[in-house]
């Protein structure tokens, strides 16, 4: 009954770190998961029994009394430093309950425990001083840059063969010398946790706080072995597994060995000076001059004036906007783009800010779509064909040093392609080195802007001159080529339409527009189907997966081979975002790089409404003679706001 009601709380606990999988579901998880350790907690007291109730209380009460004090204290920014002194907490409770159970003369420990105990000392003592030190340089009670000293990595060394004798001297002793031997290894590890943490910065943070969260976990297991509970047990390895695997995500992401990280080669460091101290400067943001864009209003003009003509737009944030707090302007500022009918994303670098998911957690603040926040290694492709990146913070992690030079700090670490766009806007502070102190030359890329100064006051700047700019009264409301008026007379009269869908649908994410007007079509008597194109979308399976996502029943998505026959029989075929899929050059002309490819034969229906952002050719840039033919009804512009007019149309005739 015992392990049944364990495994219980044990799968609690993991329902609930399941739900951290959706952004949307993170808040439930974390009741979840709490629920769990409540109840564990409850069980430990029910098994063991109360000796003074009176200390539990207390305890209980000043615990819950720091943490609701400390969570309403902490703002968004000292996120990071909380985690890391967080991580420490866990350390520390880990090594003194391993103390306790360790110096105990009651009872006998078994060789396990015994074991179990020394470890759990050892990487609670050292998790612990690591993690304060994380803490102080990520609240800037210390120097954020590495702090290397002579001899650095013979220190460490000599420090971990310390920890091995003296841990092993202490399975040969029982007398008071003992409790000498567990202090001096408390003290050795406390050094070891200070050597190894005091020279990790900028980047590297990340790796620090994700391994420190495998090291807590790793210290509450070896806990949980020697006072003998289960519960504990799991959950510490559940979270040492969580860590080391987050751990191993942000050295992937650095292109980084973690062995190389805690001990790297001895070389002359990089001149940081002047970071250590943008930082500084940084964290005095409050008395920054009142203009914060050193280029004056002609820096602030241009950059205006890309932004109205940009038509697809790349946001990437950085540490800087998190210390300038600036997030909730960026995000209004996308959203007054998104208004203004332009394509707005946001690129995320695995290692932007100071901890893993940094860049997401303060954008989920404030308030913008999950789905907008795109990984690096998605969105690396899209840069070259980006008209707009606007950078707000950010410097190492879109540093082209990174993989034009060579022994740098950053050499190899992957980066966002943000200058393989045509245009790039830099909101940062200054035009100062990032911390890994290499020279950033996308500063003087000619396709670059560059507006230095307060992140938060410069974003918004840029918002204010787009909402007293005419030109961005320019709202798409309307598809940029507006012949709905065509469109709607042949979708009304029609009886069999067929869907076909493209990568500019995914771009748009107008799947569920798309959904929303085939229902509709539905409903006045028209059968709807959905043709797939295998290599339609830029992976296998795309618009199955868009299309799953907006509800569509399977049954209404027929591959190429089966649909084609239909074709002649269709009174409306609709194109969303879908070019060289249904470009008949493929079997008309020869020489071109889509020559022989199967297409979808949508030119064969009796009509087809084509709702592509523009006439330009696919990816294949082999010009589609599709859009002149007769049967074609051009709706140029974006294929959602093309999407939502048929709609609005089709709904005001009634019927």
């Amino acid at each position: 009954m015992t392990l049944i009601i364990d495994f219980s709380v044990i799968l609690i606990l993991i329902a609930g770190i399941w739900q951290f999988r959706e952004p949307r579901r993170a808040k439930s998880g974390n009741l979840t998961a709490a629920f769990a350790l409540t109840c564990a907690f409850i069980l430990v007291l029910y098994r063991n029994g109360i000796m003074d109730a009176g200390v539990v209380v207390i305890s209980l009460l000043g615990g819950a009394i720091a943490g609701y004090a400390v969570a309403r204290a902490v703002s968004m920014i000292q996120i990071p430093a909380m985690v890391a002194f967080q991580h420490g907490a866990g350390g520390v409770a880990a090594f003194l309950v391993s103390l306790v159970e360790l110096t105990r003369s009651t009872h006998a420990l078994e060789p396990v425990s015994q074991v179990s105990g020394v470890l759990g000392l050892t990487i609670g003592a050292l998790t612990f001083s690591a993690s304060m030190v994380a803490s102080a340089k990520l609240a800037n009670r210390i120097r954020q840059t590495p702090l290397i000293l002579p001899g650095h990595n013979l220190l460490l060394w000599w420090n971990i063969g310390g920890l091995f004798f003296v841990g092993v001297l202490s399975f040969y002793f029982t007398s008071e010398l003992v409790l000498v031997l567990y202090l001096t290894q408390i003290l050795m590890s406390v050094l070891f946790g200070i050597l190894f943490s005091i020279r990790i910065g900028g980047a590297d943070m990340p790796v620090l706080i994700s391994f420190l969260n495998a090291t807590a976990g790793l210290a509450a297991s070896f806990c949980g072995m020697v006072i003998g509970n289960q519960l504990l047990i799991a959950f510490g390895a559940t979270v040492a597994a969580s860590g080391s695997i987050l751990t191993h995500v942000m050295c992937k992401a650095m292109n980084r060995n973690l062995f190389r990280v805690f001990f790297p080669e001895q070389k002359k460091p990089p001149n940081t000076l002047q970071k250590e101290e943008s930082s500084t400067a940084l964290s005095s943001q409050c008395v920054v001059a009142e203009t914060g864009v050193t280029d004056g209003e002609q820096g602030l003009e241009k950059a205006v004036a890309v932004i109205l003509k940009a038509e697809t737009v790349i946001i990437v944030p950085g540490y800087g906007m998190a210390l300038a707090k600036a997030q909730m302007e960026v995000a209004d500022l996308a959203q007054r783009m998104i208004t203004m009918g332009k394509d707005v994303k946001y690129a995320i670098h695995p290692v932007a800010g100071r901890m893993p998911g940094h860049m997401n957690v303060l954008l989920a603040e404030a308030g913008v779509d999950y789905d907008m926040l795109v990984e690096m290694d998605a969105i690396n492709p899209d840069f070259q064909h980006t008209d707009l990146v606007l950078v707000v913070g950010a410097c190492d992690v879109v540093n082209p040093a990174a993989i034009d030079v060579e022994g740098t700090p950053i050499s190899g670490m992957p980066i966002l392609m943000a200058h393989q766009a045509k245009h790039v806007v830099c909101c940062n502070f200054d035009e100062k080195p990032g911390y890994s102190g290499v020279e950033n030359p996308l500063y003087d890329k000619r396709n670059t802007i560059m507006l230095p100064g307060d992140a938060k006051k410069t974003v918004h700047q840029l918002l204010a001159n787009l909402k007293d700019s005419k030109t961005q009264e320019v709202v798409v409301e309307k598809p940029a080529s507006d012949n709905s008026a065509e469109a709607v007379n042949a979708l009304a009269s029609a009886k069999n339409v067929v869907i076909i869908p493209g990568y500019g649908m995914a771009l748009a994410k107008a799947q569920f527009d798309v959904v929303e007007l085939a229902s509709l079509l539905e409903k006045r008597g028209a059968r709807v189907k959905y043709a797939i194109h295998p290599v339609a979308g830029r992976m296998p399976g795309h618009m199955n997966v868009l299309l799953a996502e907006a509800e569509v029943d399977y049954d209404n998505l027929l591959e190429m081979d089966e649909v084609n026959p239909r074709f002649a029989d269709t009174n409306v075929a609709m194109v969303f975002g879908a070019c060289d899929v249904v470009n008949p050059a493929a079997i008309q002309s020869e020489g071109t790089p889509i020559s022989g490819m199967p297409i979808l034969m949508a030119h064969e229906a009796q009509k087809v409404i084509i709702c592509n952002f523009d006439k330009n050719p696919g990816y294949s840039g082999v010009e589609n003679p599709l859009y002149d033919s007769e049967k074609a009804i051009m709706m140029l512009g974006d294929a959602k706001v093309s999407a939502k007019a048929l709609i609005s149309s089709l709904r005001s005739m009634g019927g």
